[in-house]
C-alpha cells in the first residue's frame, strides 16, 4: 500500500466551465472532453459537491457530476418508475444514474464517489455489469458493516425517540450547520455559505432518512458493498482528510487494504469534505493516479498534472 501525505498548490488558468443538463430525471452538470468521469457527491451534498474539482478535471475528461435524486435540483426517485422498493437508498440511486448513464450512451468510464457517492456507485457497478470502470477515486467513505461510529450518531439505534432525536440533528438546517463546524477543517475553501447549497428542502429530508437508515442496520446496508470489495479488481485512488471526526485515517488504511488495487493519499488539515475543502489536490490526485496507471503508455509519459 503506497501513502502520499499532500498539500497542493493552486492550477494555473482558468478552467474549463460546465454546463447544467437534465436527463432521466436527474439534473447535473457537464464539460470537458475525453473519456467519460462520473462524480458522485455524498449525504449532505449535491453536484456542487465536485463542481470545482469537476472543472478541473474537464481537461482531460468528459466529467458528469449529477445530483442524486431528491439533492440538488432533481425531484425524489419515483419508486414506482424505478421498480424499486428501497426507501430512496443506495439501490433506487444506482438505478436512476443507470437510466441517466444509458441516456447518455456512457458504458465504459472512470467513477468516483464522496461519502454516501462510494456504496451509491459500487451498487451501480454490483447491479449493472454493463459497466467497465477504467479507475475509481474514493473520498472519505464508509463501504463495511462495522465502522466506528461517532458517539451523537449513535441515537439512531434507539427506537422511536433515536428516529425524532436524528431527524434534528441531520434533517434540519441548524443540526447540518452544526456538523458543518465539526466536519469541516478548510473553512476558507468551503465556507458555510457553500455548503448551504448543499441544504435544500428535499435534500435535507433525504439526507436524514439515508443517514437514519444506514446506522439503523450497517449490516442490511452495507453488506452487498463489503463482499464487492476484494472482487473490486479496478486501480483505485482513495482520498482521505487527516482530520476527518467521522471516518479517522485508520478507515481509509482499512479501506486500501480490502481492495485488490488501490492507493491511498491523505491531505493535511483537512476534514470530511475532501473535494469542497482541497478541490484542485481532489483533481491533481486523481488525474495523476489514473493517467498512471490507466492511460495509454504515450499519455501516461507526460509529465504530472498541473492542477
Amino acid at each position: 500500500m503506497s501513502v502520499l501525505y499532500a498539500f497542493g498548490c493552486s492550477p494555473p488558468g482558468m478552467p474549463p466551465s460546465l454546463s447544467r443538463h437534465e436527463h432521466a430525471g436527474l439534473h447535473y452538470f457537464r464539460g470537458g472532453s475525453g473519456p467519460p468521469l462520473l462524480l458522485l457527491h455524498g449525504l449532505p451534498g449535491s453536484s456542487h459537491t465536485w463542481r470545482s474539482a469537476g472543472r478541473l478535471l474537464a481537461a482531460h475528461y468528459d466529467v458528469i457530476v449529477p445530483d442524486l435524486g431528491g439533492f440538488g435540483d432533481s425531484a425524489p426517485l419515483d419508486d414506482e418508475a424505478l421498480h424499486l422498493d428501497h426507501d430512496f437508498y443506495m439501490e433506487a440511486h444506482a438505478e436512476a444514474l443507470h437510466r441517466l448513464l444509458d441516456c447518455l450512451d456512457v458504458d465504459t468510464l472512470y467513477l468516483g464517489g464522496h461519502d454516501f457517492g462510494g456504496p451509491v456507485g459500487l451498487t451501480l457497478l454490483r447491479l449493472f455489469p454493463r459497466y467497465t470502470a477504467r479507475g475509481l477515486v474514493l473520498s472519505a467513505t464508509n463501504l463495511f458493516t462495522d465502522p466506528h461510529v461517532p458517539l451523537p450518531l449513535r441515537v439512531a439505534n434507539v427506537p422511536l425517540l433515536g428516529t425524532a432525536a436524528f431527524r434534528l440533528l441531520a434533517g434540519t438546517r441548524p443540526g447540518l450547520r452544526l456538523l458543518y463546524r465539526t466536519a469541516v477543517q478548510n473553512r476558507s475553501a468551503f465556507p458555510i455559505r457553500e455548503f448551504d447549497r448543499h441544504l435544500t428542502a428535499s435534500g435535507l429530508n433525504q439526507t436524514w432518512r439515508i443517514f437514519h437508515r444506514s446506522l439503523a442496520n450497517l449490516e442490511d446496508s452495507y453488506r452487498d458493498v463489503e463482499a464487492l470489495l476484494p472482487r473490486l479488481d479496478v486501480p483505485t485512488i482513495v482520498l482521505w482528510g487527516d482530520r476527518d471526526p467521522f471516518f479517522p485515517v485508520d478507515a481509509a488504511t482499512r479501506l486500501v487494504e480490502a481492495l485488490p488495487d488501490a492507493t491511498l493519499s491523505i491531505f493535511e488539515d483537512t476534514g470530511h469534505f475532501v473535494p469542497e475543502e482541497r478541490p484542485e489536490m481532489t483533481a491533481g490526485h486523481t488525474d495523476d493516479f489514473f493517467r498512471a496507471r490507466t492511460s495509454s503508455p504515450r499519455r501516461a509519459d507526460r509529465e504530472e498534472s498541473s492542477f
